[in-house]
């Protein structure tokens, strides 16, 4: 059964921490600033070619802590407890099948799923926003601009650093001619609807969006490419949408349900460790770091597919809640409220 919560009220900043769930909103920024002065200070900035070990093993981890989150869609409100063989069939299939595709054609693939994945995260952030610090979303125009900005920012900016085509070297070879796609025309119009957006959040006194959007573009711009989007995926937009399934369970984002939320997704990231194992063990790759995050990538790719499906729905249940009560929703997780 679905719980409506009453409308929150107003906050005195839009930085004020004593909310849990700002805290939260809080982490990704910071790990974002201490990335790029770790960067500055170590050589994993992005004009530099060389891809230090440190990094290959620093986005390794970030990977898998990120994981778990899209790892327990099968257990939100999106389809009736009797339903769910099914849907995790489905599931499971499609990001099989999605993961097979781009571990044997990884160019095309590559870039279909850097433009799936730049709308999800952007919608993920600009919905983040709206659940965790009640700052709802402009116009629908200025709402999608915002989310294009948010999802390409730290995405496409990584993608344009004088280290891609090392890294892509490091993790696929057969990616390396992909950083020649990535001109300076298209860092330079990335930027230009990022900073478009920025002028259009601040001149409505929505701080918190407009300065998030400054550090993604500091951290896109300066780190480098598999440490900046590790530090985003993991700190930034894994732990939102933990944040905001662990806020449908209990009203708020406490530590036991966001604790509990992150636990429930842990098996599935065990199975990922598994699966890399054995198709590296199989193709008898394991001579170095690189073969692992190729292959942890195409996974995390893969399961991206369905996530997408499974989000876009929680988004729009999210959205319908807050336009008709101006409330978020919970008891959305089955995991806790069908034991």
């Amino acid at each position: 059964m679905v719980t409506v919560l009453a409308p929150a009220g107003p906050t005195r900043s839009p930085w004020a921490t004593r909310d849990p769930s700002r805290m939260t909103l809080l982490i990704g920024p910071v790990a974002a600033l201490i990335a790029v002065a770790v960067a500055a200070v170590s050589g994993a900035a992005s004009p530099s070619t060389d891809v230090p070990t440190w990094v290959l093993w620093v986005g390794l981890a970030c990977l898998a802590v990120g994981v778990p989150h899209g790892a327990v869609d099968h257990l939100t409100f999106l389809r009736p407890v009797e339903h769910q063989a099914r849907a995790i069939t489905l599931y499971v299939a499609t990001a099989a099948a999605a993961s097979a595709v781009i571990l044997l054609a990884p160019g095309p693939s590559f870039i279909v799923v850097i433009a799936m994945s730049a709308w999800h995260f952007g919608s993920g952030d600009v919905e983040s926003l709206a659940d965790l610090a009640h700052d709802l979303p402009d116009t629908r125009v200025w709402s999608a601009l915002h989310k294009v900005a948010a999802g390409a920012v730290p995405l496409v900016l990584p993608l344009t650093g004088s280290a891609t085509s090392a890294t892509l070297e490091v993790i696929e070879p057969r990616l390396d001619h992909l950083a020649g796609l990535a001109s300076g025309g298209v860092r330079l119009a990335t930027v230009a609807v990022a900073l478009v957006v920025v002028v259009r959040l601040a001149s409505t006194r929505r701080i918190r969006p407009a300065v998030e959007l400054l550090v993604l573009v500091a951290l896109g711009t300066w780190v480098s490419p598999l440490l900046a989007f590790g530090v985003y995926f993991a700190a930034w937009h894994s732990l939102r949408h933990t944040a905001r399934l662990a806020q449908g369970t209990d009203g708020a984002v406490l530590a036991r349900p966001l604790a509990r939320t992150f636990r429930a997704g842990l098996p599935a990231l065990a199975l990922v460790v598994v699966v890399v194992a054995v198709a590296l063990l199989t193709a008898g790759g394991i001579s170095s770091l690189g073969p692992w995050l190729w292959v942890t990538l195409a996974i995390v790719w893969g399961l991206t597919v369905p996530h997408m499906v499974v989000v876009a729905r929680f988004d729009a249940a999210q959205r319908s809640a807050r336009l008709s009560s101006g409330a978020t929703v919970a008891g959305r997780l089955t995991l806790f409220t069908n034991p």
